[in-house]
């Protein structure tokens, strides 16, 4: 039976999501687990104030990670590099950051060992290598891959690392990170309309002034459409504080669509010139 170690997180303000892997910094392989994981984040009113990629070096991920804790962010989530092959190399770089060994986890090797026998494979020294956990963590069951998890809390910053492999990472994510920073109380509140026949650069002083009356609120704007017909999605967000719920949203949006009058446009329908 695996012990995770107890987690306690205060107040989750923000996350920070470390990528590790050469093929993301060649094209070969889209970010999608940075993507799914900043929407999940936010989705739970986690403030995700920064995304980065890394190369499969230890130096690279130790100052990646290095620079990602002297902001302080509570939470820290870094998929890849847990595997069994030369250039998984997360966990070195974990605990070259921390300055901390790596030690053989009883825990994380019997995960390893049931996960082979059951697959009718022996424990090798490339296979032992994924239970080489940096000193004072903990792991997370992998129940659909080989390679565990791992957690630690580190001077009040959680630190996640997870498989890169998508469906792995999600498995992990749903199963065990979820549960852990479940503590959080704020929730994502998020709501959009689009206006139609206006440029963005006519509307970016209106969303500038309705941003200055509205601060708890996040606005956004998202062009699409063409030149000549343009279309301009209006995202609202906001993180469930001071009494802020969707029906506050649907008011934003109509104090934002007030203003709008001033440009003359007709928002009954999308978003059009009078």
């Amino acid at each position: 039976m695996v012990v995770h170690q107890k987690i306690r997180l205060v107040a989750c303000i923000n996350a920070e999501i470390l990528s590790t892997g050469r093929e993301l910094l060649i094209g070969k392989t889209v970010n999608t687990n940075a993507s799914w994981l900043a929407s999940r984040l936010a989705g739970s009113g986690i403030d995700v104030t920064r995304i980065t990629a890394v190369g499969d070096e230890i130096a690279e991920i130790s100052a990646a990670l290095s620079e990602s804790l002297k902001r302080r962010p509570s939470i820290i989530i870094i998929t890849g590099g847990l595997g069994p092959t030369y250039d998984d190399l997360t966990l070195d770089g974990v605990a070259s950051a921390l300055r901390i060994p790596l030690d053989l986890n009883s825990d994380a090797l019997d995960q390893v060992e049931k996960k082979y026998r059951s697959l009718g494979l022996p424990l090798t020294g490339e296979r032992i290598k994924m239970a080489f956990l940096p000193s004072g963590s903990q792991p997370i069951r992998n129940d659909l891959g080989t390679a565990p998890g791992v957690v630690m809390d580190w001077m009040g910053t959680l630190i996640f690392c997870l498989p890169g492999v998508p469906r792995e990472m999600i498995a992990m994510y749903d199963s065990y990170v979820s549960k852990a920073i479940g503590a959080c109380t704020p929730s994502f509140h998020e709501h959009s309309f689009v206006i139609k026949g206006i440029p963005e650069s006519a509307l970016a002083p209106l969303i500038e002034k309705w941003h200055k009356a509205n601060r708890d609120i996040y606005i956004k704007s998202h062009p699409s459409g063409s030149e000549s017909r343009p279309a301009i999605e209006i995202h609202l967000s906001a993180v469930h504080k001071e009494g802020i719920q969707d029906r506050d949203l649907a008011e934003a949006e109509e104090s934002f669509r007030a203003l709008l009058s001033e440009l003359k446009i007709d928002t009954t329908d999308g978003g059009k010139r009078k």
